[in-house]
C-alpha cells in the first residue's frame, strides 16, 4: 500500500511541474515576442489579451481531458468498490442464511432422532457413545448427556456387554450393514428383545471411524407372536384332536387321507362301528360311555402299530389308515383285533362287553380319493352289521350296487307317498266256530311301475331311511276315513287294526297327531286297534308302557303283533295294557306236524286266557292248523284260509254280505 502512494504523489508532482515550466515559458517567449512585433502599446495590450484568452481556453481543456480522465478512473474504481462492497454484503447474507438453515436442519435431525421410538444411537471406535437418542434413553434408562462417553460395560450387563462388543469389532471389520435380533439384559436383569441394524461409520476415503445403530424393541411383539403360537396350537388341537380319547378327529384323518391318495402308494381305511353301543350309554351313562370309548382307543393303539394313523369320527365309530395293501395282512390283524372285543373292557369295575363291525376299503383298488374311500369302507362295515356282530367285511363292488339300489329305493318310496302309489288292502279276521268277520287289519300295499312290492321289502326300508313316520301317518289318516265310511255306511262292525312301527309311537307328537287325525275323520277311537309289535315293546318298555296306557284312556284298543318271536316279553306282559295277542305265522305253519311249535301254541293261547287277553293266531292257511287252532279254544284266526288281503272295494263288497 505504501508503494502504491509514492508512486501517485511522483507522478503528481512531474505533471505540475511541467505545467508551471510549460506556462512560464509560454508567458515569457509570448510577451517577448509580442515585443519585438508589436510595437503598439494598445495592440500589445489586445494580443496580450488574447493570448491570455488563448492559455486560460488551452488549460481549461488540458484541465478538462486530465479531470475528466481522474473523474472516470474514480467511476470505474467507485464501480468496483461498491460490487466488492455488494459481493462482501452478499456473502455476509448467505453465510447468514446457511448458518440459520444449518441450525434447521440440526433441529429437525434431532427431532426425528428423538421422535423415533426406536434406539439410534453412535459410538466411536473405543466404544464411547457419540449420539443416543431419546429412544435409546427409554431402553437403558439413562440421561441423553449422561450416556455420550459412555460404553457398553456402563450400560448392559457385563455378558451383553461383550456379545455388542464383538458385534461392533465384526461391523467395523467388515464395513458392512447387519440386521439381526438380540436378547439383552439390562442393570436390572430384564431380558429384552430387539431388531438391530448396525453398520460402519465410514469417512470421505471409506475408512471406519466409528459404529451406528438403530435396535427396535420387539419384546411384545415377540410375547404376542409366542401367544399366537400358542393358541394356534392350541385351535389346531381342538380342531384336530377328539377331546374324550385324545386321537386324531374326522378333520385330522380326512386330511391325512387326502394327502395319502395324492402319494398314489397303495394302503387301506378301516371304519370300526361298535355295536349298540347306545345301550351301554343309555344303561350306565355318557361319562361311563366315555370312559369306554378311551379303553378301545387304547385297545387300537396296542393292536395296530406305530404307523398305523388312528382316528374317532365321532360317536362310537373310529377310522385307522394302515400302511398295508396285502388281503391276508390285514385280515390277520382284523382277526386279532376282532378277537379282542371278545374279552371284556373294565369299567368303574364292570366288566362291560361290547362288539365291533369293521369295514376296509384298499386304495387304489376300491377307491381314488378319500370321499369314496370314506363311502366304500362304511359300506363295508354295514355290510359285516348285516352278517354277523364282532364281525369285519371288505368292499365289493356288489355293495355299491346294492347302496345305489337302497337308495333308488328309498327315492321312489318318497315318491310313492306324493304319487299316490301306496294304498291299503284289508284282511278279515274270523272267529274260527262261525267263521264270522270280528276283525279287519289294515295292511299298506306298494303299487309301483305296474307291479307290487312286497312289504316285506318296503317297510323294512321305510324303518331304515326314516319314511316310516310319514308313511305310518297316510296309513292312518286312510284307514281312519275308511272306518268312518264303513260305519256310515253301517256294514262294519268290528274294529280295524293298524299298526304302529316303534318310531311312529315314539315320536314326540304322535299322540297329538292321533287326536288331529280323530277330529278330522269324524272317527271314535273305540273303533279302531292300534297294533304294535314286540320288539319295539322290548326297545324302551317304559316309555311303551307308559303311551299305550294313554291311547287306551283315550279309547283304542291295543294288540300285540309277533308275540313269541322276541326274547324277553313274558317279562313285561303282565304289566302291558292289551287287548289282544297275536300269534306269529311261524309257529303256525305245518304246526299239526311239529309238538314243539303247538305246545308253544298251546301256551301261548293258555297264558292268554289266563290274564283276560284275546288271542288271534295269523298266517292260518291249512283247515288242519284252523282244526287245530280251534280245538285250543283259539279266540281268532286271519290268513288265506278265510280270505287273502283285499283291496278297498272288494272288502267293502265282503262286509256287505
Amino acid at each position: 500500500m505504501h508503494f502504491k502512494y509514492s508512486t501517485c504523489n511522483r507522478g503528481a508532482f512531474a505533471i505540475s511541474l511541467l505545467y508551471f515550466i510549460a506556462a512560464a515559458l509560454w508567458i515569457v517567449v509570448s510577451d517577448y515576442a509580442v515585443g519585438l512585433v508589436i510595437s503598439n502599446t494598445g495592440e500589445a495590450v489586445m494580443v496580450g489579451m488574447y493570448k491570455g484568452i488563448f492559455f486560460v481556453v488551452a488549460t481549461t481543456l488540458i484541465l478538462y481531458f486530465l479531470t475528466y480522465k481522474f473523474f472516470t478512473a474514480m467511476k470505474v474504481q467507485y464501480d468496483k468498490n461498491l460490487e466488492h462492497i455488494a459481493k462482501n454484503q452478499e456473502m455476509k447474507a448467505s453465510l447468514k442464511i446457511s448458518q440459520s438453515e444449518l441450525s434447521k436442519y440440526d433441529m429437525l435431525l434431532n427431532s426425528i432422532l428423538n421422535s423415533s421410538p426406536d434406539a439410534i444411537f453412535a459410538k466411536n471406535l473405543d466404544g464411547k457413545y457419540i449420539l443416543f437418542n431419546k429412544g435409546a434413553v427409554e431402553v437403558t434408562h439413562l440421561g441423553q448427556e449422561e450416556a455420550i462417553g459412555m460404553d457398553d460395560d456402563a450400560v448392559f450387563e457385563p455378558k451383553t456387554a461383550d456379545m455388542i462388543r464383538e458385534i461392533d469389532k465384526k461391523v467395523i471389520a467388515n464395513k458392512e450393514i447387519i440386521t439381526f435380533e438380540e436378547a439383552t439384559l439390562d442393570k436390572n436383569g430384564k431380558e429384552r428383545i430387539f431388531l438391530a441394524t448396525k453398520g460402519a461409520l465410514l469417512d470421505k476415503n471409506g475408512e471406519a471411524f466409528g459404529v451406528f445403530g438403530i435396535s427396535r424393541d420387539i419384546t411384545n411383539q415377540k410375547e404376542y407372536e409366542r401367544f399366537l403360537e400358542e393358541s394356534k396350537e392350541k385351535f389346531y388341537n381342538l380342531s384336530h384332536l377328539d377331546t374324550i380319547t385324545k386321537l386324531p378327529n374326522r378333520l385330522h384323518i380326512s386330511e391325512f387321507l387326502v394327502e395319502k391318495c395324492s402319494q398314489n402308494t397303495p394302503f387301506c381305511l378301516v371304519l370300526l362301528d361298535l355295536d349298540e353301543f347306545k345301550i351301554v350309554n343309555d344303561s350306565y351313562g355318557h361319562r361311563f360311555g366315555d370312559k369306554l370309548l378311551t379303553e378301545v382307543s387304547k385297545l387300537l393303539e396296542e393292536v395296530f402299530d406305530a404307523s398305523a394313523f388312528i382316528a374317532r369320527m365321532g360317536g362310537d365309530e373310529f377310522a385307522i389308515a394302515l400302511n398295508q395293501s396285502d388281503k391276508s395282512e390285514i385280515e390277520k390283524l382284523m382277526q386279532k383285533l376282532h378277537s379282542r372285543f371278545n374279552n371284556p373292557f373294565k369299567i368303574e369295575m364292570i366288566d362291560i362287553y361290547i362288539t365291533a363291525s369293521s369295514g376296509i376299503c384298499l386304495y387304489p383298488d376300491d377307491a381314488q380319493n378319500m370321499e369314496e374311500m370314506y363311502q366304500a369302507a362304511d359300506t363295508a362295515m354295514y355290510n359285516a352289521k348285516k352278517v354277523e356282530k364282532n364281525n369285519f367285511s371288505f368292499y365289493d363292488a356288489m355293495f355299491k350296487k346294492e347302496a345305489l339300489t337302497y337308495t333308488q329305493m328309498v327315492t321312489s318310496l318318497k315318491q310313492a307317498v306324493e304319487n299316490g302309489e301306496l294304498e291299503l288292502y284289508f284282511q278279515p279276521q274270523n272267529e274260527p266256530k262261525s267263521g264270522n268277520i270280528v276283525g279287519i287289519e289294515a295292511l299298506l300295499r306298494w303299487r309301483h311301475q305296474e307291479r307290487m312290492i312286497p312289504p316285506d321289502v318296503f317297510i323294512p326300508l321305510a324303518e331304515k331311511s326314516g319314511l316310516i313316520v310319514e308313511i305310518g301317518n297316510f296309513v292312518l289318516h286312510s284307514a281312519l276315513k275308511t272306518v268312518k265310511e264303513w260305519r256310515t255306511l253301517k256294514i262294519l262292525k268290528s274294529k280295524i287294526a293298524i299298526n304302529i312301527s316303534a318310531r311312529q309311537l315314539t315320536h314326540l307328537d304322535f299322540i297329538d297327531t292321533l287326536k288331529g287325525m280323530l277330529k278330522e275323520s269324524g272317527c271314535e277311537a273305540s273303533w279302531i286297534e292300534l297294533e304294535i309289535t314286540e320288539s319295539s315293546v322290548l326297545q324302551n318298555p317304559q316309555l311303551v308302557i307308559h303311551l299305550l296306557e294313554e291311547l287306551r284312556a283315550m279309547g283304542f284298543h291295543i294288540s300285540m303283533d309277533d308275540f313269541g318271536t322276541g326274547y324277553s316279553s313274558l317279562s313285561y306282559l303282565k304289566n302291558l295294557p292289551i287287548d289282544k295277542l297275536k300269534i306269529d305265522r311261524s309257529f303256525i305253519i305245518n304246526i299239526t306236524e311239529q309238538p314243539k311249535n303247538q305246545i308253544i301254541v298251546k301256551t301261548i293261547i293258555f297264558l292268554a286266557k289266563e290274564l283276560g287277553i284275546h288271542i288271534l293266531a295269523e298266517g292260518v292257511e291249512t283247515k288242519e292248523e284252523q282244526g287245530f287252532l280251534l280245538q285250543n279254544n283259539i279266540d281268532s284266526i286271519q290268513g288265506y284260509y278265510y280270505s287273502k288281503p283285499l283291496p278297498h272295494s272288494e272288502m267293502e263288497k265282503l262286509l256287505r254280505l
